[in-house]
């Protein structure tokens, strides 16, 4: 099934990389599996465990930033074309409150986004595999 993913165009039009400062996004197994394959890179230098003990990126200071370990210094995704599946959806997010997928208005951009059905299917599949439920 091909899916329809929400491209960079946006923020390279505004230059922005904020969901990239600090970042909490979760990995899943093939996540990880498909960045050490591409890019040899050992798992422990970009993942931690979260409270929970899920894994996600790590951050890393770089110039009094802490961002995620992939951002470069021109403000561009070095694995942009192997990056997670939770940043192929961002700015959409589950919802964990309403149980539903809302544009998170952590990016400023959030509304220049457009949801598809075809979007909040393959949302609704990538949290189901993260946590087994909706």
């Amino acid at each position: 099934m091909q899916r329809e993913i929400v491209d960079g165009q946006i923020c390279q039009l505004y230059n922005c990389h904020l969901c990239c400062i600090e970042t909490e996004m979760l990995l899943t197994k093939l996540d990880i599996h498909r960045i050490v394959k591409k890019t040899s890179i050992p798992a422990k230098e970009f993942v931690i465990l979260n409270e929970d003990g899920r894994p996600m990126l790590k951050n890393h200071q770089i110039d009094n930033k802490v961002q995620c370990y992939f951002l470069d210094s021109e403000g561009l995704c070095s694995i942009y074309e192997i990056r997670p599946e939770g940043c192929k959806f961002y700015p959409f997010i589950w919802d964990l409150t309403n149980h539903h997928i809302i544009a998170d208005d952590y990016c400023p951009h959030h509304c220049k986004f457009r949801k598809s059905p075809s979007i909040t299917k393959s949302l609704e599949e990538f949290i189901f595999r993260l946590f087994g439920k909706l």
